[in-house]
């Protein structure tokens, strides 16, 4: 099996880690390369399983945006666009990124002002990020709401329950009963909307 070796003097042990699909190997100076290969032998099943969790999108894969699904297509021309019903990339995680937040953005602007209007919410700034493990955050001392831009690939009415759901932080800082009661009056569906997809997978382009 391929790895990445890491030789570390700080490092006591054999430790493996799986990131996007390589395997990384940190091992202190005095171990062998055989004593390495073994422990990865030995970890082999561990290591097929991570392995298995991340897929780069291939060429004509369907990629979901903002509600429509595009048909993927890695371009030699710097630049990323949807046409038609077709998403051309430049395979560049930069580019990626930057057209993956412009759009998301776009849209998410939007129907924060809308609910923003509805719930009469004032000065509230935004900012946008690739998150591992959230899909938003609200700070309401410095009135500030951060949105994962990964929900670009999430089904729209997932998006506006994300919205709904840190603005309801404005008001109850935890998830509380009465936390989710507020969050139930604005979008009475919001569990259902939650529950069906959150384990939607999230494509890897990058």
């Amino acid at each position: 099996m391929e790895y990445v070796l890491h030789r570390k003097s700080n490092c006591k042990k054999i430790k493996i880690r799986v990131v996007k699909g390589v395997v990384q190997v940190s091992a202190p100076f005095y171990v062998s390369k055989r004593e390495i290969d073994d422990f990865i032998k030995e970890q082999e099943t561990w290591i097929q399983n991570q392995l298995s969790k991340y897929t780069v999108s291939k060429e004509n894969d369907k990629i979901p945006l903002l509600g429509n699904e595009y048909r993927l297509h890695y371009i030699d021309q710097r630049k990323c666009y949807v046409e038609d019903y077709d998403l051309y990339l430049y395979p560049d995680t930069k580019l990626i990124q930057l057209f993956l937040k412009q759009n998301a953005k776009k849209y998410i602007d939007l129907r924060f002002e809308f609910f923003c209007e509805q719930l009469h919410i004032q000065d509230i700034s935004l900012q946008y990020g690739f998150y591992k493990s959230k899909w938003g955050s609200c700070t309401p001392s410095k009135h500030k709401i951060c949105f994962n831009v990964n929900l670009i690939f999430m089904p729209l009415e997932f998006v506006d329950a994300i919205i709904l759901h840190e603005l309801a932080h404005l008001y109850h800082l935890n998830h509380s009963k009465e936390f989710y009661d507020l969050l139930c009056t604005w979008m009475p569906n919001y569990k259902e909307i939650m529950k069906k997809n959150k384990k939607n997978p999230i494509p890897n382009l990058y």
